[in-house]
């Protein structure tokens, strides 16, 4: 089974399911500026998360902040700066992060029942 998440085409055997205690981020409880890390599922694709300035092996991953979501209303907050992706198509159930690298993407919040996003606990 394949689908198209983000900018990415990929394959759900790419997907891992991560056992997380932190609040997924979903449709309903997202919000501009929560701090977030990886959720339930996470591709091993998705890489912009990553400290390259790190020396572990592997990389150490970074939290990001939730810059911008698709609501009823069309996007609410900032999109990345990727040339297409679903929240700028005004698909629903998708989240933008800035990581704190710098890096900017778009991830699923219930989309196709993927949820990629937790919330990081205080």
């Amino acid at each position: 089974m394949t689908y198209k998440l983000c900018y990415l085409e990929m394959n759900l055997d790419h997907v891992t399911e991560y056992v997380n205690h932190s609040s997924l981020v979903t449709e309903d409880n997202v919000c501009l500026g929560r701090r977030v890390c990886r959720g339930k599922h996470w591709s091993s694709k998705w890489r912009d998360n990553i400290d390259h300035a790190s020396t572990e092996t592997p990389k150490r991953r970074v939290d990001g902040t939730v810059i911008g979501y698709v609501s009823e209303d069309g996007l609410v907050g900032e999109n990345s700066g990727r040339h297409y992706n679903q929240v700028q198509a005004n698909e629903s159930s998708w989240c933008v992060v800035e990581w704190d690298n710098g890096k900017r993407s778009v991830y699923p919040i219930g989309a196709q029942g993927i949820y990629a996003l937790a919330y990081r606990r205080v």
